[in-house]
């Protein structure tokens, strides 16, 4: 099957009238608004990049100087954002088979769901893929090119989106585990809110919900990894406590995801990879550790540690004693010392994790069942 060619018109045009501040070239750590939306493009290797500006162009321009992507003028700019994208479509390649509108103030979607809206096009049949979260429509829309004319022809009100309602027969949700489809920055509280979640290292709770979702996780799994979390968040938060801070939000992302490739061989590292592929490589890694795991007895306690721990001491939604677990596992496969020996040494790696989360916070203080925890 020939690959679909792929453009984006990323619109950064507008006075950003609403903002206390100029939404383009507001500040990602080390990145402007409009650098963050080019790279993901960039990275998700889409065929052709159209910037489009107006309003403070001459500041915009330089960031970009020498890159390879088309940069336009929309002279037209204070007629609203619809004539921006009349101007990208103009710009677009005779090849390019469908394109994204990308408005530049929706500025953290990642480039792997670029990619995975890229490989839907060539997959699904509708000319408009809308990208959604949780059931709810985002950006960037993924539009086949046949709409190109029609968008140029439109002499209604209400702009795109009124436009492209017409045609909701021949478009679909296309679900998404990237909640920054819907993170816009019409007012300085969502920026602050966007600059917070530039800081994650790992999907938030929403996102691991929706990951579920995507995975069809069966319900006893989703309990099972509620569980895991809450045992392994509380151990966290008793080691913070004295002085031991771990990432939190990996491991709490981890611990809701470790058996997200359950009904595969070797799940461990198959939900590992399947995580890495999502862009969060360091919770893939400590996915990948919770079945087998190497420790190192006098060394800092790692979140792949407390995972591997919590996930012990949660038989199906409840806790339960290490030991006793342990005894009835070996019971149930006596007749196998094959699979015996494995069983023991990883109820020994889990004893030796526990003996020095003990040696931190005390050896009669820990609590396994804490209830306030994140």
């Amino acid at each position: 099957m020939k690959k679909n060619k792929i453009a984006v018109i990323i619109i950064a045009a507008g006075y950003s009238s609403r903002m206390d501040g100029f939404k383009p070239l507001l500040k990602f750590g080390n990145q402007t608004a409009v650098e963050c939306v080019v790279s993901t493009y960039q990275q998700a290797g889409v065929d052709q990049i159209i910037l489009v500006l107006g309003h403070r162009a001459d500041e915009i321009s330089p960031y970009f100087k020498n890159q390879p992507l088309k940069l336009v003028i929309n002279e037209k700019f204070d007629e609203g954002m619809y004539t921006s994208i009349l101007k990208g479509i103009t710009q677009l390649d005779e090849a390019v088979d469908a394109f994204f509108i990308h408005p530049v103030d929706i500025p953290l979607v990642k480039p792997e769901t670029v990619k995975y809206l890229m490989a839907a096009s060539n997959e699904i049949s509708k000319g408009i893929i809308y990208p959604s979260f949780l059931d709810r429509r985002g950006h960037p829309p993924l539009i086949h090119k046949k709409y190109q004319n029609p968008i140029l022809e439109n002499k209604n009100n209400g702009g795109l989106k009124r436009l492209l309602a017409l045609y909701e027969e021949d478009a679909v949700n296309f679900p998404l585990t990237d909640e920054a489809i819907l993170m816009d920055m019409d007012t300085r509280a969502d920026y602050e809110a966007l600059l917070t979640y530039n800081t994650l290292t790992a999907p938030n709770l929403c996102e691991c919900y929706a990951i579920w979702d995507k995975f069809k996780l069966p319900e006893n799994i989703r309990r099972h990894c509620e569980k895991v979390k809450q045992t392994a968040m509380g151990l966290a938060e008793q080691l913070r406590e004295k002085g031991l801070n771990l990432d939190r939000s990996a491991l709490r992302a981890a611990a809701l995801l470790h058996d997200i490739a359950k009904s595969e061989k070797n799940h461990a590292h198959k939900g590992g990879e399947l995580l890495r592929e999502m862009g969060y490589q360091n919770v893939g890694d400590i996915i990948a550790d919770h079945i087998d795991i190497v420790i190192e007895p006098d060394k800092a306690i790692t979140e792949n540690e407390i995972l591997y721990l919590a996930d012990k001491l949660v038989k199906n939604d409840q806790l339960m004693d290490l030991e006793i677990r342990k005894i009835q596992t070996l019971a149930l496969y006596k007749d196998n010392p094959e699979v015996t020996e494995k069983i023991a040494k990883r109820y020994h790696n889990a004893e030796v994790i526990l003996q020095k989360i003990k040696r931190i916070i005390g050896q009669n203080n820990v609590a396994f069942n804490r209830s306030k925890v994140d």
